[in-house]
């Protein structure tokens, strides 16, 4: 187990998993079109930051002490992963119905930090760039916020236990594609088209 990589994603797991709570809650209880318009001005938001960080030094520095935990050593000379975060919750609650957007970024809230966690602690079996440990604990944690919230907010995700189930396989099948394919948009992106398909 590698104590030390999984404490290095202790600060950006917070940050993915309130924030994605924060912007589903936002396109789930606004009404349409303010909350496309909010999810929005989000993306326009972390793009200009990562432009001004990348291309200004002063601003670079500025924010430092309040990004820095949260971005990768990878990520220090290009755009960060929120850029695309952001996009995939604008892009899900703007092709898709309430329902569908939601069910389609909750792999991308839990399951996408389960896999990322269990990967870097437990991983042994790769595929890819990936852990076979990281895409099963992608799996069943997605499942069980599925059937979690599905049982305390029935009216959340109007859908069977077998389509969130495969739901949740297509979400973990999407987290495992490799780059350049980017999990923030492909995780809600063919969960949601998968539910327009079969669930719709």
């Amino acid at each position: 187990m590698s104590t030390a990589a999984v404490q290095r994603e202790v600060p950006r797991t917070f940050f993915h998993v309130l924030g994605g709570i924060f912007l589903a809650i936002i396109g789930y209880v606004l009404q349409s079109p303010t909350n496309k318009i909010v999810l929005g001005v989000f993306l326009l938001t972390s793009f200009t930051v990562d432009t001004a960080r990348l291309y200004s030094q002063g601003f670079s520095r500025l924010i430092q002490p309040v990004l820095g935990p949260f971005i990768r050593p990878s990520e220090a000379t290009k755009f960060t992963g929120v850029l695309a975060f952001n996009g995939g919750f604008f892009l899900a609650f703007l092709l898709f119905s309430k329902h569908v957007a939601l069910a389609s970024v909750i792999p991308l809230i839990v399951g996408d930090r389960a896999a990322v966690l269990a990967g870097k602690g437990f991983g042994r079996i790769r595929i890819g760039s990936k852990t076979l440990e990281g895409s099963l604990a992608c799996l069943l944690v997605t499942i069980l916020a599925y059937l979690f919230l599905r049982k305390m907010w029935p009216s959340l995700l109007p859908f069977g236990t077998i389509i969130l189930i495969v739901a949740a396989v297509v979400g973990t099948l999407a987290e495992m594609l490799p780059r350049p394919f980017n999990d923030n948009l492909t995780i809600p992106l063919t969960v949601g088209f998968f539910l327009v398909v079969f669930a719709g």
